[in-house]
Parts: structure tokens; C-alpha cells; sequence
């Protein structure tokens, strides 16, 4: 009898482990979208177009942060498998300043999902990073239309990493909710992710949940614009009224954002 209960217990453990073996990992988020930076070059056809210039012809003159850098195509740059966004000291156009903004609009635009990128970046006084989202056919203006800041990081404030929606209330005045998450000065590569929803917006740092906001929040309920197309935006600024005092001396040499890989997941019916 003995005998008979052991063989029982040994076909019944092989059968569970046969199970485990073949049964496939069921994930909830499938890759619809990634640019890991392979080759020498950005790929402009496919992911990415420039926003060149202060923001003037786009309406948004000093993009509308008073920002005191002028955008090039020539301060980003693929090199080793990263994207290089290079801030420097430089006069050109009547600004002290360049740097670089990219973005994926009419090129990898999506509704929902979860966007990620690792990415390590310069904490030079003066320098403000940001990895954020913007509507991309909006039926309204800024505010009314929604943005998504996944991650902003500002040399004047080393030591946190800021996550904010910005919105507008029923009288279309902006405003915003956001959190601060303590970050440790490491000159490390660190994934700063979302993950959005019809009913939700969750903030990650290194996988971490560090901040969520929610559409029955009454701040926000009735004004909820994220349930249309958005697209990612890479960008180091200068100055202006995030950025603040400038470390012009230590600009004189270039300083970076530095993005490994960009991708996008989202739940497949």
C-alpha cells in the first residue's frame, strides 16, 4: 500500500512539473513599440522628428517655461547603443545655450499601455531632464488637453525625481497633481515607467510604485483628458522656471541625458 501512495505521489509531481515546464508564462502587457538606439543613427523616418528652435514657431516662444536654451538636431545623437541629448554653454541664434527635444507625434502615437526608459542623467544646476507625454491631435489647448510627466529631473533639486498631470478644472485654469520620489545621486541608469489606463495613471521608478492618480479623484473626475492618443517627448532644457539658476561654468562642457531604450506595451484584446 505503502509502495502504491509513493508511486502516486511521484506521477502526481511529474505531471505538475511537465505542467510548469510546457504551460506558457502568461503576461499582461505585450511590446508594441520599442526603439533600443542599435546603429549610428536616430531614426527620424520611423520614431522621431526634431522640435527645432525656442519654441516660436510652435506658439510656445521660450516653450513656454521662460527656457533659455535653443534646440538643435545636432546635440542628440546615437552612440555604444544610447541616445546622447547634450546640453552645452554655446552662443547661437541670440541664446546662450542648446541642447535637444524630440518626440514620437505622428509617428508612434497610443492610447494606454506602459512606457518605459532607462535613462541616466547630468545633475548640473540649471539643467531640467523630462521623459513626458503629450495629446497628439488635441481637440483643445493646454491645459484642457491633458500632460503626462512620467519623469523630470532638475540639477537644482538632485535628490527627487518629480511625477505630475497637469489638467485643467472646470473653468479651464491648469492645474496639477504630483509627487516627489527621493532619489539617491548614483550616476546610474534607473527605468522610469507608467502605466495608464481609462482609470488610472501609476508612476514607477526601478519597478517600484512610487505615485498613482486616479480618475475618480475630485480634483480631476470631471475634467479627466487622457483618453485619447498621446506621444512620448525626450528633452533636456535650460533655465527657465522649472530649471532655475544655471551652472553656466560647468555648461561649458556638455552634459547629458543619456536614454538606453524607449518602449511601449499595452494589453492586447
Amino acid at each position: 500500500m505503502r509502495t502504491l501512495i509513493n508511486l502516486i505521489i511521484i506521477l502526481f509531481s511529474f505531471t505538475l512539473l511537465n505542467c510548469k515546464q510546457s504551460d506558457p508564462i502568461e503576461t499582461e502587457y505585450t511590446l508594441v513599440w520599442e526603439d533600443v538606439f542599435g546603429g549610428n543613427a536616430i531614426d527620424t523616418i520611423n520614431n522621431w522628428e526634431f522640435q527645432i528652435g525656442d519654441g516660436a514657431n510652435y506658439g510656445l516662444w521660450r516653450w513656454g517655461n521662460n527656457e533659455d536654451q535653443y534646440y538643435r538636431k545636432e546635440n542628440a545623437r546615437v552612440s555604444n547603443g544610447k541616445l546622447l541629448i547634450k546640453a552645452v554653454a554655446e552662443d547661437y541664434n541670440g541664446y546662450s545655450y542648446t541642447s535637444a527635444r524630440m518626440r514620437t507625434k505622428g509617428k508612434v502615437d497610443f492610447k494606454y499601455g506602459k512606457i518605459e526608459a532607462m535613462i541616466r542623467m547630468a545633475n548640473t544646476k540649471g539643467l531640467w531632464h523630462a521623459f513626458w507625454l503629450l495629446p497628439s491631435t488635441p481637440s483643445q489647448n493646454w491645459p484642457m488637453s491633458g500632460e503626462i510627466d512620467i519623469m523630470e529631473y532638475v540639477g537644482n533639486a538632485p535628490h527627487e525625481i518629480l511625477n505630475t498631470l497637469h489638467f485643467a478644472d472646470n473653468f479651464d485654469n491648469h492645474q496639477y497633481i504630483g509627487s516627489a520620489t527621493p532619489f539617491t545621486e548614483d550616476n546610474q541608469f534607473h527605468l522610469y515607467s507608467i502605466e495608464w489606463d481609462e482609470n488610472k495613471i501609476i508612476w514607477y521608478f526601478d519597478d517600484e510604485e512610487t505615485f498613482r492618480v486616479i480618475r475618480s479623484n475630485p480634483n480631476i473626475s470631471s475634467t479627466w483628458p487622457f483618453d485619447t492618443e498621446f506621444h512620448i517627448i525626450l528633452n533636456t532644457a535650460v533655465g527657465g522656471n522649472l530649471g532655475g539658476t544655471i551652472d553656466a561654468a560647468s555648461l561649458e562642457y556638455p552634459k547629458y541625458m543619456e536614454v538606453d531604450y524607449v518602449k511601449v506595451y499595452q494589453k492586447l484584446e
